[in-house]
């Protein structure tokens, strides 16, 4: 198929492998290689570019059953921050590429735009989509951010940013569950000790 962006229109229709309408093309990001979609799902999905096996007069036709798009494609693709052995951020990060399905770098101003969305009163879940609290802080130089405590938790969590799976409205979501957390990350970590104490 030829370039996609060259035939995606937002308000285009979806559709699946077997015909059936997922949603509508809400925008797309070039770069990444991602479709963001509504309408027949809870919340939006996101649909790589390599699940679009064409494009014609009624719309994207996928190559992916409607299964997959609600199971699999209902998470914004994931950054990986990049971080020295002592623990701090480099500045870069991967990300996996909606072309390809392989993991990229990301550039410096994609990581940037992850960054601005941790800041004091973002709500935070686990993998399982429970609520944890709301950040309290974040220390940019380490990646650390302090999870307030509230009604589930009986002490403050110290998360590094690489625990983050991805970010939408409903804030930063975790790779691990609320028990792995809760056990693992309880104790400030040296390197941030500084900016905590």
């Amino acid at each position: 198929m030829g370039n996609v962006t060259e035939q995606l229109l937002e308000g285009m229709d979806v559709y699946d492998v077997d015909g059936i309408k997922v949603g509508k093309v809400v925008k797309y990001d070039e770069i990444l290689g991602y479709v963001e979609t509504l309408g027949a799902f809870s919340g939006p999905r996101f649909i790589p570019f390599f699940a679009i096996e064409s494009i014609g007069p009624a719309g994207a036709n996928l190559n992916v059953t409607k299964w997959v798009v609600s199971d699999i494609y209902d998470r914004p693709p994931s950054v990986t921050p990049d971080v020295t052995p002592e623990g701090r951020l480099t500045g870069g990060g991967t990300v996996m590429s909606g072309h390809t399905g392989k993991t990229v770098p990301l550039d410096a101003e994609g990581l940037r735009l992850v960054h601005e969305e941790i800041h004091s009163g973002t709500t935070v879940r686990d993998v399982d989509d429970t609520y944890l609290g709301t950040i309290q802080a974040y220390d940019e130089d380490t990646g650390y951010m302090r999870i307030e405590k509230d009604g589930l938790t009986v002490k403050d969590i110290f998360l590094p940013v690489t625990s983050v799976s991805f970010l939408d409205d409903d804030g930063i979501h975790l790779y691990e569950a609320k028990d792995t957390i809760m056990n693992r990350y309880c104790r400030v970590p040296e390197i941030a000790r500084e900016f905590y104490a």
